[in-house]
Parts: structure tokens; C-alpha cells; sequence
């Protein structure tokens, strides 16, 4: 009955009928590669239109157009008479781009040129193709930095805000993700800010009209941004000092993955000295907390590394006890997850290294998680910082103090087996 209905919609134009992908023929790649050599404008149209429908088919068909001399003559028409051959090649080039075997090739034979190019034409739908061939080539580094070095970031940007106001959803996410994409070399960062991205990213995370894969994807870049410390400053004086104060109510939002990339933006702000305080001033502490709270371990995670970033600070130290997040750790000190594990462990380590939270952590029972990685830690630093914290806390000369790190380790260990075997 249903597939009844959707013909009969068809046959009278109600429904679109969905494209048939026709079949790649021998030789075909080849004989579309001449035709695209021709200065005749007719011959270019019929090579561009075939290049763009055949290069969607495969990675062997795409790879093949390249291996056979394909961007030579694309890239020739791209500069075409014609907007039809223009839009067509760029498409192509876009879509050679997804196979990782023809980036290097593309960087090579001067293919970004006309996707650059292509930032500033006058047709939306090149625009649009331009960036998604850019973010597909961005997954080379080595393109990365050529792509923003050449000035892509104000072109791009300037397709996202004309996506808002043509209300296409999916070409946002596209460029969100281009951006993001290109943001992943480090030597991009500052140029990226420098250009200005900063309002387009932060109104999108803050839109009330955009999706949480929107929000993600830039609150993804601006945690990749925050990376380098020639950036924290302009984070931090974004609309009238406001940058700081927006990263932190982000980490508060409902959906999980935009305050994951929310902590992980502090965790990177946080090793600025004139920042790490700042943040436990604007109030970053508490979010923080419900964050660890969570039952879901990425969560925890993100907010376990944020913390430990933070109380790499003596004053931050004082302020973590005094706002009892020691327990609210200390419940995920044996949750079963390496990274976590180790993350809460360096976090106590360096809060016990003021004297006021000492007492704090005995409370607590602390200790159980320093002496049992004391002994068993996985790496070279969380054993270290363990077995450095015990003495303090113990105020024990080293040969004692390792003979009873030994043998408590050996209890808790046996311990944690049991309850392990009973659950």
C-alpha cells in the first residue's frame, strides 16, 4: 500500500523520484578527460557534468581520474566561461578529496588554488563545494596550515554566516566541520583567532536555533584553539572580558559532548598563569563538581583533567578542599577506568602539597588510592607523585614509609579483588 502511494506521489511530481546512480563504463573516466582538455565550451560541459556524476561512485573511480591526469583539466575548468563547467569541476575536486590516496596528489598539482579560489566566488553553490573540498583536503596536516596560511578562515566563515541566513542546516554543519578540521594544526591557532572566528564559533554555541551537533562541532574548535597560550588572552577579552565566563556556563549545558569540550577548554586555559586562578574566581568549581558527579566516565574524565589543571595552582588547592570536591573523587578513585583513576590520583597528589587539606585527605581515606598506585601505578609520574605525597602525609623516613606503602598496597589490592569478584 505504501510503496503504492510514494509511486503514485512520483507520477504526478509530489515526491521527487530518487537519482539512479548509473554505472561507471569502461573507459568512461578516460574519455571524460579528454573532453575536458577541449577549449570548445560544449565539450568542457559534457566532461564537467560526467567527471561530477562518476566521481561520487567510488574511491577506485575517484582515485582513478587522478592517476589518469584528471586535475589538470579540472582545474583548467574551473576558471571555464561557463558557471555550469565552474561548479561542476569544483564539485569534482571536492569530491576527489575524500580519498586520502589523492590528497597528497591534490596538494602536489595545485588543487587547493581553485578550491581557495573557489571561497570567493559568486555562486553560493560553489562557495559551499569549495569548503567541503577544503575540509576534506584538511585531513592532511600538511594541507592544513597551506589552507589557512593562504587565508581561508575569513572565507569560510563568511559561507557560514550566509548558511544561517539561508537557513541550511546541513551546509553549517559541513563548514563547522571543515573548521574544525583545519583548526587541528597547531600552527593555525592563533592565525585562525587572529582572522576573527571567535564570534562566529561562540554564536553558534550559544544560538538557541542551532542543533547540538552544531554546538559541538564549535565548541569542539574553540577547545582546539584554546590549546595555544598566544590565544587566551583574546579568549579571555572576547565581548567586554566575557570569554571566560561563557567557556564556564558551557560547562554546565545539558548535552554531554559541548561541556566535555567545555572542560577540556579550561583544562588547556588553565596552564596560563594569569588565567588559572581566574577561572575558580568566575565560579569554574562548581559545574566542575556536578560534572564529576556524573555516571557517565567521558564526563568524568574531561572534568577529573580539568581539575588536575587547576590545582596546579596553591591557591586553586585550598579552594578545591574548601568546596568538597575531595570526597566527590575520592568516590571515583576505584571506578575501573585507567584514565580516570590515574587522573584523580595526580589530582590528589597535588592537593595534598598544601598543608591545610592534609588533614583533609587522611579523612577522606585519601591515602588508600596513593599508597595502592604508590606501588602499582602505570605510569613513571603517578607512582612518583604518589610515593612523594605518602611522605608527607606520613611524615615516615623512606625505608619504613615503602615497607608499609608494600604492604598496605598488597591489602588494598586483595581488597579490591574481592569486590570485584563479588559484584
Amino acid at each position: 500500500m505504501g510503496a503504492t502511494v510514494i509511486k503514485a506521489a512520483q507520477a504526478v511530481g509530489i515526491e521527487e523520484k530518487p537519482e539512479q546512480k548509473k554505472p561507471v563504463l569502461p573507459g568512461e573516466v578516460e574519455k571524460s578527460i579528454a573532453l575536458g582538455r577541449s577549449a570548445l565550451i560544449r565539450n568542457q560541459k559534457k566532461a564537467a557534468i560526467n567527471l561530477a556524476r562518476i566521481s561520487k561512485d567510488s574511491d577506485r573511480v575517484r582515485n582513478h581520474i587522478v592517476d589518469e591526469g584528471g586535475l589538470g583539466p579540472l582545474i583548467q575548468m574551473t576558471h571555464s566561461k561557463s558557471l555550469e563547467v565552474q561548479t561542476c569541476a569544483v564539485k569534482t575536486l571536492a569530491e576527489l578529496a575524500k580519498t586520502s590516496n589523492n590528497r597528497q596528489k591534490m596538494l602536489e598539482n595545485g588543487a587547493i588554488l581553485p578550491l581557495l579560489e573557489g571561497l570567493k566566488h559568486k555562486s553560493y553553490e560553489v562557495r559551499g563545494a569549495a569548503v567541503a573540498g577544503l575540509g576534506q583536503i584538511g585531513r592532511l596536516e600538511e594541507a592544513r596550515f597551506r589552507v589557512i596560511a593562504e587565508g581561508a578562515t575569513q572565507g569560510i566563515v563568511k559561507f557560514l554566516l550566509e548558511g544561517d541566513k539561508d537557513n541550511s542546516l546541513e551546509d553549517e554543519i559541513m563548514c563547522l566541520e571543515t573548521i574544525y578540521q583545519l583548526s587541528q594544526h597547531p600552527k593555525n591557532h592563533t592565525r585562525m583567532v587572529k582572522d576573527n572566528i571567535l564570534p562566529a564559533l561562540f554564536d553558534v554555541v550559544h544560538s538557541s536555533l542551532k542543533s547540538n551537533k552544531h554546538k559541538t562541532l564549535a565548541m569542539k574548535t574553540i577547545s582546539e584553539l584554546c590549546k595555544h597560550e598566544g590565544n587566551h588572552k583574546k579568549i579571555m577579552d572576547f565581548d567586554q572580558q566575557s570569554g571566560i565566563k561563557r567557556i564556564i556556563k558551557l560547562c554546565e549545558y545539558y548535552h554531554d559532548a559541548v561541556r566535555i569540550y567545555a572542560a577540556k577548554s579550561v583544562e588547556f586555559l588553565a596552564v596560563n598563569p594569569f588565567l588559572v586562578q581566574k577561572l575558580t574566581e568566575e565560579g569554574v568549581l562548581d559545574p566542575l563538581k556536578d560534572m564529576i558527579k556524573s555516571d557517565k566516565q567521558n564526563v568524568v574524565a574531561a572534568a577529573v583533567h580539568a581539575l588536575c589543571a587547576l590545582a596546579r595552582d596553591s591557591q586553586n588547592q585550598v579552594l578545591i578542599a574548601r568546596k568538597n570536591l575531595i570526597p566527590h573523587l575520592l568516590k571515583k578513585a576505584n571506578c575501573g577506568v585507567d584514565e580516570i583513576e590515574q587522573g584523580i590520583t595526580l589530582t590528589l597528589a597535588l592537593l595534598a602539597q598544601s598543608n591545610i587539606n592534609r588533614p583533609k585527605i587522611m579523612f577522606h581515606g585519601g591515602f588508600k588510592p596513593l599508597i595502592y598506585n604508590a606501588q602499582y601505578g602505570k605510569t613513571d609520574e603517578v607512582r612518583k607523585r604518589s610515593q612523594s605525597v605518602l611522605t608527607s602525609l606520613f611524615k615516615l623516613p623512606g625505608a619504613k614509609r615503602d615497607e608499609l606503602v608494600r604492604r598496605a598496597a598488597n591489602k588494598f589490592k586483595e581488597g579490591l579483588k574481592m569486590r570485584r569478584s563479588k559484584s
